[in-house]
């Protein structure tokens, strides 16, 4: 890792390669980050030593492996997949102390750019994390894909180019003492039911920049997990929070403590199989504030106005539609199985068109496809829309008669 403005390129990254005046933090490709930890961490907490301080109207760089943490291998073997450690997930690059922020405040993230880093994305079905339908592929499913600018194809998927509409899937604040107990406390009997991912593992993977010994040991206990979005932002995976987005974060602790990572070439709403197209990659980053914007403004999580720039389809999708009703059972305004009766429609359509159903769901869950809840007050049925693009394919799709 290194701090500076030498902007000579990485991998396929295309940032500037001038001197932008621009502080950058980079990643070393294909190193965990416990061999890089002064990078930054993969649990919240507000107790990690800041990486750096930046003034208000200040940009920075930050590069950051991928959400595996260099686990995936570019090859057709699916060990890596079966032996994957979720405790590595979700290296994060930060935190950034922002000077003059304090708690109530709303810190104001311009995201200026995301590029990929090493030119290799993933999306993989992971065994017993597929989502959803996670029962219906327990071999799960290894995508490789290639990025190559302003779209991706993979040799498992042939006949499909996915366009690049790349974010961070991750981007949030650190929670303050209070706010991290709450969390805790509302998590604890879901992780004792299974329902949630548990803090700590036999292998002390919970990498905390340079805290060590007995800090590390105090921190790491209550620390939480990076896999659910909360009210400090985090795991939010919005596809359309990409560059040109502007996001106001609440604020719960002196500086903010800012960081990034999980980047994404692309992904659909929902991230159905837990996966975008995943990628090491670098963020550029512009700071400013609302002061006192949380009381002024009512916000309790993060708020964003969206990327300007998005893949233009016009009317060109095929839209799918989901009740929660199917045969005999009946939910009440249930959207998630409204939103699981869609996809499963999805997938079985494009099981005519030559795909099978590990492809199909992987296509649905990186592709810029877009759900939408479609009713919520027509008891006692919830539906839900899903609405896949055409022009990602090489074949025409639509259905006609023979």
């Amino acid at each position: 890792m290194s701090e500076g403005t030498d902007f000579t390129t990485t991998g396929v990254s295309r940032f500037p390669d001038r001197d932008l005046g621009v502080k950058r933090f980079r990643c070393e490709v294909g190193v965990p980050l416990a061999e890089q930890k002064e990078l930054g961490h993969n649990r919240w907490h507000p107790d990690i030593p800041p990486l750096v301080e930046v003034g208000l109207g200040e940009e920075l760089i930050l590069e950051c492996g991928g959400y595996d943490d260099y686990q995936l291998q570019d090859d057709d073997d699916p060990r890596d997949i079966q032996n994957f450690d979720l405790f590595r997930t979700h290296p994060l690059t930060g935190p950034v102390r922002v000077d003059g922020v304090k708690p109530g405040d709303l810190l104001v993230v311009d995201i200026l750019d995301v590029q990929p880093l090493s030119g290799i994305g993933y999306s993989n079905i992971l065994p017993g994390m597929g989502g959803p339908l996670a029962s219906w592929f327990p071999e799960g499913f290894k995508t490789v894909w290639d990025l190559h600018g302003t779209s991706a194809t993979s040799r498992q998927i042939p006949g499909v180019a996915i366009p690049a509409i790349s974010h961070p899937g991750i981007t949030g604040v650190a929670p303050s003492h209070d706010l991290l107990r709450v969390w805790n406390e509302r998590e604890d009997p879901l992780i004792a039911d299974g329902l949630a991912a548990p803090r700590l593992d036999a292998k002390d993977a919970s990498v905390l920049r340079t805290l060590e010994g007995e800090e590390w040991e105090r921190v790491a206990a209550t620390a939480a997990r990076t896999i659910p979005p909360r009210e400090n932002g985090g795991n939010m995976d919005i596809k359309n929070l990409s560059r040109g987005s502007r996001v106001f974060f609440p604020v719960f602790v002196e500086g903010a403590l800012f960081s990034a990572g999980d980047f994404h070439f692309a992904e659909g709403d929902g991230e159905v199989t837990w996966n975008a197209i995943e990628m090491d990659g670098v963020g550029w980053f512009r700071f400013s504030v609302i002061k006192d914007g949380m009381a002024r403004y009512g916000v309790r999580t993060p708020m964003f106005r969206p990327s300007p720039f998005d893949p233009n389809f016009g009317t060109r999708y095929i839209s799918f539609t989901g009740l929660s009703a199917a045969g005999g059972e009946q939910k009440y305004l249930d959207t998630t199985m409204a939103a699981v009766q869609a996809i499963e429609q999805a997938i079985e359509y494009l099981g005519k068109f030559g795909y099978t159903p590990e492809q199909a769901y992987t296509i649905i869950s990186v592709a810029p496809c877009e759900m939408h809840v479609g009713g919520i007050v027509d008891i006692p049925n919830a539906a839900v829309v899903l609405k896949v693009p055409l022009d990602i394919f090489d074949k025409d799709i639509l259905p006609r008669n023979v």
